[in-house]
C-alpha cells in the first residue's frame, strides 16, 4: 500500500493508527480535516490527531470504518428486491 493511500489517526495516548485512507473517509469529519484548502497540517501530512479519545476507544472507530465498507461493498453487489429485504 502506498503512503498517500494511507491515514495515520492519533489517540490521546500517542498510539498510531495507519488505516486506509477510504476508509478513514467514512467520518465526514475526517474526510473534512484531510480535503479542506488552506494547506492545514492534517491535508499536509495526513495525520489527524484526536487528543480527547483514548486507544481503545479509537482501535473501535477504526473497525468500524472498515466494517462500514464491506457493508457498503456488499450492499452495493445486492439487486435492489435483496437490498430492500434487508431494510425490512
Amino acid at each position: 500500500m502506498k503512503k498517500e493511500d494511507t491515514v495515520k489517526l492519533i489517540s490521546a495516548e500517542g498510539f498510531e493508527f495507519v488505516i486506509d485512507k477510504k476508509a478513514a473517509m467514512v467520518s465526514q469529519t475526517i474526510r473534512n480535516m484531510l480535503t479542506s484548502p488552506g494547506g492545514f497540517a492534517e491535508t499536509e501530512h495526513r495525520e489527524v490527531t484526536f487528543p480527547e479519545i483514548s486507544t481503545t476507544i479509537l482501535e473501535k472507530i477504526c473497525q468500524y470504518f472498515y466494517w462500514s465498507l464491506q457493508y457498503a461493498s456488499y450492499m452495493e453487489s445486492l439487486s435492489p428486491s435483496e437490498a430492500r429485504k434487508g431494510d425490512a
